[in-house]
Order: C-alpha cells, then sequence, then structure tokens
C-alpha cells in the first residue's frame, strides 16, 4: 500500500476550505483506495483534508498498470473528469548492514541498526512496513533473547526490524569456557516483508578478551577496582583482580605448566600495597595471581584527604617453578590501571580560607557574593554540606538567592556561593555595613566570622576626553565618542552631558540644530559636530556637566584645536653648528595657499631652544636677525634658515622644536610645532659645490668662504651635512687716517670676537641652503687663541699705561726745573701724547728723523704743512695700538710708537 500525497492529487479553491472539497473516483483497475483507519476498505468519496493529512492509500492489487476516474466539486461546482494513473513497482527487500556484532566474554551486548539493518525500495512507505527477521540456525555460544518492557529476557526465534532499531534483541553469551581467548558465533536467519523475501542470511558474533568498552573496560577477566575507607585498608582477592583468562590463549595441554603473575609499574601516590607481610616496592613489585586467589593483596590508604588512588600493572603467563620474568615481546603483556575509591572520613574541621571576608558593593546596587568573597574548604566534606548561618542581619541591606531576590534569607552553602546564587541587595545608603555568620559541616564546632560590607559611592569617569581636532580652513567637525566617552558603576548605565557654557568662537550642533544637551548614544551615533563660526581664533572650548540620574561630574572641558593645514617633515636630523635653509621639504603650506588664495603667514611662538630662526641674508650691520615672521613664499625662496649651536659634548643627538602660528586670508589661524633632532655636524661628509657663498670663519684670523651646488631636500631621519667650505679670501674692514692703513685701533678696543653673544648674535654670518653652511665647531683653534691674545693685549696696555705714568711724571718735573732739550733716542722709545713743547727763551725744535718703513710709513704721506697729527689723541683720548701684523699680533716695541711732533710756521724737518 502507498500514501497518496498532496502533490500528488490536489484540489484548490479559493473561497472553499480543504474539507469542503470532495473528490468522487470510481473503482480503481488495480487495486483500491482506502482511508487508513480501514486500509481493507475501498474509499469511493473523500475530501482534500483527508490527503493533506495523509489519511489516503492506495491498496494495490493485481496489474502493474491501472487507475481511477474522479472529479472534484465544492458542493456547487464540478471540475472535469479526470484520469488519475497508477503503475506498480516489484517491492525489493534488502540488507543494507550485516555487521559482526562484538561481545565479552560472559557478557550480553544488544543487536542494533548499526550491525542489522533491512530495507524495502518504497522508502516512503518505511512506517508501514513491517520487515521480519526469522532464526533458521541459533547461535551455539550463546542465546538470542528480547527484552521486556519490565528489562525481563525471552529467548526469541523472530523479530522485526523495529525491534532491532529499539535495542530489544540481545544476544548473551555462555558458557565461558568453551570460548576460551576468543571465538566466532554465529545465527542463520531469512527475511520477508511480503511479497518480498530474503533467504539464509547470516549475522556473525565476535567473542574476544580484546572486546573492550564502557560496560566492560579491561581485557582481563576481573578488574573492577576497589572501596577503601580514609586511612583504611581493602582486601584484593579475585573477584577484583583475576587474569586467569590469560591462559585460554594457550592450548588446553599447556595451560597447567604456566601461571599469571602480576608486576606493579607505577605504585599508588596516597597508600601501599602489601602482599604477605611485606610491601610493594620499586625493587620487588611482583606477586602470582595464586597470592591473589589463596590469601588476597591489601592496599592501604595513608590517612590523607584524598578521595581517589590507583596503580598501574603488567600481567602476564610465566612457566610454573621458574623465576618470574617479564617477556620481551609486549604482546604476550597485558597493562592496566586498577582504581581505588576512598571514602573519606570526616576527622578535620572546615577551614576558613578568606582571610577577610567582605564584599565591595555600589550604592544601591544588587551584587552577587563569589569564592573570592567568602571561602571555606573542608576536604571531608562536599561544597553542598558547608552550611553558613546568618546570626546578624546586615544593617545596609539583605542577603537573598538567586530567583528570589526580594526575599530574605538567613541560611546558605558553599556550593551556591560558588554558583553565585547568593547576592547581597544594598539599601541605597552611603555607609557601610557588616553581617555576623557562623559556618559548620554539621560535624564540628561551627567557626565565627564578621562579613564587612563595602558601599562605593556612584560615580562617573570620561574614558575618552581627547577633545576636537578642527582641520585648518574648514569649519565643522564631527564630535563622536573617541573625542568623549564616559562610564559610571552605576545601575543606570545612561550618561547625558549639559552644556554650562557654550562655545566662544562656534557652536555645537545636534541633528543640524543648536545643542545644550546630548547623551552617550548621540555620541556613539554621530549626531553631534561643532561648527565654528569665526575665524579669529585657533582654538575653542566649551564646559558640560556629564550625568546620570545617581550621580554628576561638574566643570569639564572640553577643547577644540585648529589644526595647520601643512606637511612638516618628519623624522629630521639637522647637523650642529650651521645654518640649514628651511624649504617646502620642511613646512609644506602649499595645501592651505590654495585654498585660502593666499601666502600662507608663519609667527613665531617660541624659537628652538639650541637656536634660532634667522634670515638668510644679513643686514647692513652683518649681524644675524632673527625672524619673527615669514610667509611661505619666503620658505619658497629659501630666505628662512635654522641656525643651530648646541653643546654636544659627548651627546649624540637632542630633540628640539619650533612653534609657530600660521595664518592665511580667510581662514582661521592654527597653532603648529616643527619637531627636529639635532645632530653633531660632520664636514667629512660634506660635498663640494661651485657657487660661492660668503660665510665668517670661526677663526678671526682665516678668512673663508661657502660655496653651494642647488639645493636638495632633506631626507627624514638622515643627517643634514654643509656644503660650505673654507674660502681663501675675507674682506675685512681696516681703519684708515691721513697717514695710511696704519690698521691702528684704540687701546680698549679690539679685533677678537665677542666671548658672548646677546639674541640677535650667532657666531657664523652666511646664506645658508638648506644645509649648505660651514659650521663653528666646538673644537676650533679660536678656544685657544683668544685666551692668548686677550692676555697679551693686557700686557700690551700694561706697558703702554706705565710708558704714559713715567711721561707724565717727568712733564710734572719739568715744570719745576729747567727744560733740557729732549734727545731723538727718548722720541724713539717712549710714547709722546701732548703738544709739542717749545722753550720759553729761545725758539728752538727738536727734531726727529723720519726713515720711511715701507709703503704705508707717514714719512711718504705727509702734509707740508700740518697743525695736528692725524689719528692721534691728546693726553686725555685713547692710545692707538696696531693689533695686527700681518695676521698676528706685533711685539710691544712696535706697538708703542713715539709721537713725532708737529712742526710750526718756518720750521723743517733736517
Amino acid at each position: 500500500m502507498t500514501e497518496i500525497r498532496p502533490e500528488d492529487l490536489r484540489a484548490q479553491d479559493l473561497d472553499t476550505p480543504p474539507a469542503g472539497l470532495h473528490f468522487m473516483v470510481t473503482p480503481a483497475s488495480n487495486g483500491h483506495l482506502a482511508l487508513k483507519s480501514a486500509p481493507m476498505r475501498a474509499a469511493l468519496n473523500f475530501t482534500q483534508e483527508h490527503i493533506d493529512q495523509g489519511q489516503l492509500l492506495f491498496v494495490h492489487k493485481g496489474a502493474m498498470s491501472g487507475g481511477f476516474n474522479f472529479q472534484a466539486n465544492d458542493g456547487v461546482n464540478f471540475t472535469p473528469r479526470q484520469i488519475f494513473s497508477i503503475t506498480a513497482r516489484a517491492l525489493v527487500l534488502s540488507l543494507e548492514r550485516n555487521r559482526p556484532l562484538k561481545v565479552f566474554p560472559g557478557s550480553s551486548a544488544p543487536i542494533t541498526s548499526d550491525g542489522l539493518r533491512a530495507v524495502t525500495n518504497d522508502i516512503s512507505n518505511t512506517s508501514d512496513r513491517v520487515i521480519t527477521f526469522s532464526v533458521i540456525r541459533h547461535p551455539k555460544l550463546g542465546r538470542l533473547v528480547a527484552r521486556q518492557p519490565d528489562n525481563s529476557t525471552v529467548d526469541v526465534s523472530s523479530f522485526t526490524q523495529d525491534m532491532v532499531d529499539r535495542r530489544e534483541v540481545v544476544y548473551i553469551q555462555t558458557p565461558v569456557e568453551s570460548v576460551g581467548w576468543e571465538a566466532m558465533d554465529s545465527l542463520t536467519f531469512s527475511v520477508a516483508s511480503p511479497p518480498a523475501s530474503l533467504d539464509s542470511q547470516t549475522f556473525k558474533v565476535d567473542i574476544s578478551y580484546e572486546n573492550t568498552g564502557p560496560e566492560h573496560n579491561t581485557v582481563l577477566l576481573a578488574n573492577t577496582g576497589a572501596q577503601v575507607t580514609e586511612g583504611g585498608g581493602v582486601i584484593i582477592d579475585e573477584s577484583k583482580l583475576d587474569a586467569t583468562n590469560l591462559l585460554s590463549k594457550l592450548p588446553t595441554l599447556q595451560r597447567g605448566a604456566y601461571e599469571v603473575w602480576f608486576q606493579v609499574t607505577s605504585l599508588p601516590r596516597h597508600g601501599v600495597i602489601v602482599v604477605g607481610e611485606r610491601n610493594l616496592t620499586e625493587e620487588k613489585p611482583n606477586f602470582s595471581q595464586f597470592i591473589v586467589n589463596k590469601y588476597g593483596i591489601t592496599y592501604k590508604h595513608d590517612n590523607s584527604e584524598t578521595t581517589r588512588d590507583s596503580f598501574f600493572f603488567s600481567a602476564w603467563l610465566n612457566p610454573k617453578g621458574k623465576t618470574a620474568q617479564r617477556p620481551q615481546d609486549d604482546a604476550d603483556v597485558v597493562e592496566e590501571r586498577f582504581n581505588v575509591t576512598v571514602v573519606p572520613v570526616n576527622d578535620r574541621p572546615p577551614l576558613l580560607k578568606t582571610k577577610a571576608p567582605s564584599l565591595r558593593v555600589v550604592q544601591g546596587d544588587t551584587v552577587a557574593l563569589g569564592p573570592s568573597d567568602l571561602k571555606v574548604e573542608d576536604l571531608d566534606n562536599p561544597p553542598e554540606d558547608i552550611k553558613f548561618s546568618v546570626i546578624s542581619k546586615p544593617n545596609n541591606g539583605y542577603l537573598a538567592l538567586e530567583g528570589s531576590l526580594d526575599e530574605s534569607i538567613e541560611a546558605f552553602t558553599q556550593a551556591q556561593i560558588d554558583n553565585g546564587s547568593v547576592y547581597f541587595i544594598h539599601d541605597g545608603s552611603s555607609v557601610s555595613g557588616v553581617f555576623y555568620f557562623s559556618v559548620t559541616d554539621g560535624h564540628h564546632k561551627p567557626i565565627y566570622k564578621l562579613f564587612n560590607l563595602e558601599v562605593t559611592k556612584i560615580t562617573i569617569s570620561l574614558v575618552n576626553h581627547t577633545g576636537l581636532t578642527l582641520e585648518q580652513g574648514k569649519t565643522s567637525v564631527a564630535l563622536t565618542q573617541d573625542n568623549l566617552s564616559a562610564r559610571t558603576n552605576g545601575k543606570n548605565i545612561t550618561i547625558g552631558y549639559r552644556i554650562t557654557k557654550p562655545p566662544n568662537f562656534g557652536k555645537l550642533l545636534k541633528d543640524d540644530r543648536e545643542a545644550a544637551q546630548f547623551e552617550q548614544e548621540d555620541l556613539e551615533a554621530g549626531r553631534l559636530t561643532y561648527h565654528m563660526l569665526s575665524l579669529s581664533s585657533a582654538e575653542d572650548s566649551f564646559e558640560f556637566t556629564a550625568f546620570t540620574s545617581e550621580a554628576n561630574v561638574t566643570g569639564l572641558v572640553l577643547n577644540i584645536t585648529v589644526r595647520p593645514l601643512i606637511r612638516v617633515g618628519k623624522g629630521l636630523r639637522i647637523p650642529n653648528g650651521i645654518a640649514v635653509k628651511l624649504d617646502a621639504s620642511f613646512l609644506n603650506a602649499s595645501e592651505l595657499a590654495e585654498v585660502s588664495d593666499g601666502d600662507p603667514v608663519f609667527e613665531m611662538i617660541s624659537h628652538p631652544k639650541y637656536g634660532k630662526v634667522v634670515w638668510t641674508k644679513a643686514n647692513v650691520s652683518r649681524t644675524v636677525v632673527p625672524v619673527e615672521t615669514f610667509t611661505f613664499q619666503d620658505l619658497l625662496q629659501e630666505k628662512v634658515a635654522l641656525a643651530l649651536n648646541a653643546n654636544m659634548t659627548g651627546v649624540q643627538e637632542l630633540n628640539d622644536s619650533l612653534a609657530f602660528v600660521l595664518k592665511a586670508p580667510n581662514v582661521q589661524p592654527a597653532k603648529g610645532e616643527f619637531l627636529f633632532t639635532v645632530v653633531p655636524y660632520d664636514p667629512a661628509l660634506a660635498p663640494t659645490t661651485d657657487i660661492p657663498v660668503p660665510t665668517t670663519s670661526s677663526d678671526p684670523g682665516t678668512p673663508i668662504q661657502a660655496s653651494r651646488n642647488g639645493s636638495a631636500s632633506p631626507v627624514p631621519s638622515t643627517a643634514f651635512f654643509s656644503t660650505q667650505q673654507p674660502s681663501k679670501n675675507h674682506q675685512k674692514s681696516k681703519a684708515r687716517n691721513r697717514w695710511g692703513n696704519s690698521n691702528r685701533t684704540s687701546i680698549f678696543s679690539t679685533t677678537l670676537g665677542k666671548p658672548t653673544r646677546g639674541p640677535g648674535d650667532f657666531p657664523f654670518r652666511n646664506t645658508p641652503v638648506r644645509v649648505e653652511s660651514y659650521p663653528q665647531k666646538t673644537s676650533s683653534p679660536l678656544l685657544v687663541i683668544l685666551p692668548l691674545l686677550a692676555l697679551l693685549l693686557l700686557v700690551v696696555i700694561f706697558v703702554v699705561l706705565v710708558v704714559f705714568l713715567r711721561h707724565h711724571r717727568r712733564r710734572k718735573q719739568s715744570t719745576a726745573a729747567p727744560h733740557e732739550p729732549p734727545s731723538a733716542g727718548i722720541a724713539s722709545t717712549a710714547s709722546y701724547q701732548g703738544q709739542p713743547q717749545r722753550s720759553a727763551t729761545v725758539p728752538t725744535v727738536t727734531v726727529t728723523p723720519l726713515t720711511p718703513r715701507g709703503p704705508g710709513s707717514p714719512a711718504l704721506d705727509r702734509s707740508p704743512i700740518q697743525t695736528r697729527a692725524p689719528g692721534y689723541d691728546t693726553i686725555d683720548s685713547n692710545m692707538l695700538i696696531s693689533s695686527w701684523s700681518n695676521g698676528s699680533l706685533a711685539s710691544s716695541s712696535q706697538i708703542i710708537r713715539t709721537v713725532t711732533p708737529t712742526l710750526q710756521r718756518n720750521q723743517y724737518w733736517v
């Protein structure tokens, strides 16, 4: 018979339910239609509901092909008559599975559908098909039984596939003696499901001690383990350990010549094994099955707080009368484990493991107690037997169990604490509290202890408070949880923000409307933006309060900073002691220039710590001028340089920076910072160039020139090197007078450089090209020459002063005594600094011969009539000395010169 399905026959009317759609059929030519309730009675009327519910069957009989006519109606309308064709197929029965059943000797095993399954080719109708197995030949080493609902068994000679599927058919192996180590049994059966059938099928049963499993986990006849009381002992006899089935591996005639021996390969950890009157040791670990059968062996527990123990052993067959010797072949040895279950004895009281039982709870919160808060340990009892009793209840809340948090409790167990089922419900007060409790295992005296309940006030803390960054040239930026986020330890986690002081130069908008208050959800959803309305400031801020229904935090400030629209060189390493031209590779404001349609301006906020930003062209006085404001065009034209002069003795590098304000038309200003690293200058790595660039040498006596050959862009993390080289030409400014370029200076002046410099003075004056300058190194020879020159100058001043004082004393003496004509030799060795002296009685003159000493000698440039020698001062003037002679200091006899007297009218040189 076959079920008629809805996809085989279906009528549909949108106005009529399936129960109202009736079918009228003619008798089928090769069977009949029937309802499941009466499969043998033909049905000529049925409804669509019968088909939908699977109640309509077709019972085949007769020809393989046939059918019936039908007509459907809804009580009013009828469909045209239709033909329903039916083609029958031959029923085929087959064994889908027929696998051997594995059975341990002396035990039973059910026959399951995994090992035996018969099917027919009408798969869709398997629930109605009955497949019957009939036993033709019963098994010899066991019997076939059926398990009854009351768990009893009855021998069977036939069974169905449904019984196999329900695991009701069982094979029981008996007797054990007839099996040996392993054996094979079988039964013969036929299968039928009318009209199909299968004859003479064989089902095999594999019987072996190797067939271990959950029901029998040992290959031995017995290895059941033992149970012992804590600190006591137990006898292990043949009912608990029996390996005599190993003899079944041998032929029957040889079994009497062998016996079973055991060797303990791993001793128990919490006890000992006693054989006779001795303990088994690693040196003597053997015993025989004969001893087990006759006397037994004893396991003694060491009284430790343990519940399990075990030992591992090996078993093998050994010839009788010979020393027990483990076989070399592991296949002849069985290795297993003997388990010991220890029944604890309640001989120790519970132990409180928590030193200070306490719980921290947020004000008004509900918190579960855990093992870290309260832990009592008892090795003799499970946590369920450790019971707590509340002697005095908490004064700031109550204890409750999960599922009944509104009911106060006075008792609970350690197991409930371990499971997180015990809760403390705080009453919302700000005071901390305690409760007094006792704990016991029911056998020992209780432990009394105080449990502290510490209350934490509800707080709000900012997780993110990074502020906003607005790009220069833009007027709006989104405010998200990455900029502002808070959390609270209270129950109400909905955090709101109230603006107490709005921004000065813009507005905070929420969904395009000015916001005075918003929530954390708005930040997470990205509904907030800041719009800058005034472009006059590089920064802005607003004050706000974060709050929940339980707490609030006031006086919070969110800063809004304008980020300069500029690309700044990263990781730049700039050499010390030289001027490095700044260009677009250092500070590139081209984007800002394009956005603003103007020339961006840099206003210095702070110069570098180890130098200054200077103009590359010196002013009229040839002093280095610090830069306070420059434009981006100045950078592109390389008019600005970075001059560094750090003391790098024993230092490989120094970090430095300069800060500036970047301005441009129609955009807001922005503060920026240029970071770089100062490194020692290495002249050996400086490339040579062709175009000369004048510079000032660090040595006053050594003129230099620098040259450059274009400019290279700086490379991050790479040292900058100077392209300046020492020059052979140097322009010196010399003081000239009527007598020629005598190169004389005042006694209180010198051509030496100043030992100290002001903010506008630098040890070099050059035109740097990025990294193209000549360095003033700290190891310059000036460090030796300058002190020597200063010392020599002091000596010269001292000699001049001595001569001046002596001459002045002689003048005083000459006013009190008659004057003698001065000799020519005195004028050559002493400085003369007064007016020419004349006698009061005789008009005489002292004539000093002048011998020309060089091209610049006064003897070659003198005027016929002079009233006063130019380049000289009176006695109140500074005395002139020559500081340099061919680049070096002159001797004192050359520095201190005699003043030539002035020729009067009608006087001449002889």
